[in-house]
């Protein structure tokens, strides 16, 4: 009888290419189509820049500037509660747009880059994950380049794929819900909302909020609905000349408008059309 000699040396070699096929194969290769892309910076971040500065006239004058004063104090709650407290995250943000994400496997992307605020140095983390077909997670961590192991969660979120919706929650000390925030965008008529719930369990603002809104082509194309503890008020303007109007019955003690004229009038107190 013949015998037969087995060549290890092919088995071998035969062995350890099935195992880098199946390697190849196996492995999670990044799903380019869910790949998230991030929604803009006006998702997140409310803009008061056109409420931003007091009007002043000079002490010989007999203007006043009661109507976009109010206005201005309005909005001051808010800006504070945002713009300043949560700065570092929102220019973290900002950097985060000009960055690449890679691919960590199981339909999961990272941000990660260090960024200058301030004096310091910074190293952020943001992180997307793929929810279903319409929506994927975003989460933000901070840390001082010195300190990496002392990051801090800033905000996290839900965004959809087509980018007409959002939902944030910022934190401060990495567990403290502060805001809860709603963003919504046409994308045809350009028409667009951004809200802000006031979030911190037993300060006397929870559930107190702010909307801004845009809409096109109107005369006051920006609108701020402000509901705090005590009241309601209603403000409209229009975004090229800041001309607008303001609705408080507390303050006021009537239910009507009250108007300011342009920025280059100086914000004077002007009887409404």
């Amino acid at each position: 009888m013949m015998e037969k000699h087995i060549n290890y040396r092919s088995v071998a070699a035969s062995f350890i290419f099935l195992s880098l096929l199946f390697a190849g194969t196996s492995c999670d290769r990044e799903p380019v189509e869910d790949r998230p892309e991030l929604p803009p910076v006006e998702s997140l971040v409310m803009d008061f820049s056109e409420f931003s500065q007091q009007p002043g006239g000079q002490k010989s004058t007999a203007a006043t500037y009661e109507n976009f004063l109010h206005a201005y104090f309005s909005v001051l709650f808010w800006n504070a509660a945002t713009t300043v407290t949560f700065a570092l995250p929102v220019a973290a943000y900002g950097y985060a747009h000009q960055q690449d994400a890679v691919y960590l496997g199981d339909h999961t992307w990272e941000w990660s880059f260090d960024f200058p605020w301030g004096n310091q140095q910074y190293t952020a983390t943001l992180t997307g994950i793929r929810l279903n077909n319409e929506e994927f997670s975003m989460e933000m961590v901070i840390a001082p380049v010195t300190a990496p192991a002392e990051g801090v969660k800033w905000f996290d979120g839900v965004v959809r794929y087509d980018h007409t919706h959002a939902t944030w929650n910022l934190y401060k000390e990495g567990t403290v819900k502060i805001i809860q925030a709603e963003w919504n965008k046409d994308f045809v008529s350009e028409a667009a909302d951004l809200t802000y719930t006031y979030a911190e369990v037993g300060h006397e603002q929870q559930g107190s909020y702010i909307m801004l809104e845009y809409i096109p082509d109107a005369l006051y194309d920006a609108a701020y609905t402000i509901s705090l503890a005590e009241r309601l008020v209603l403000i409209e303007w229009n975004t090229e000349t800041v001309e607008g109007r303001v609705m408080d019955s507390v303050r006021f003690g009537d239910s009507e408008w009250h108007c300011w004229d342009s920025a280059g009038a100086g914000f004077v107190d002007r009887v409404c059309e």
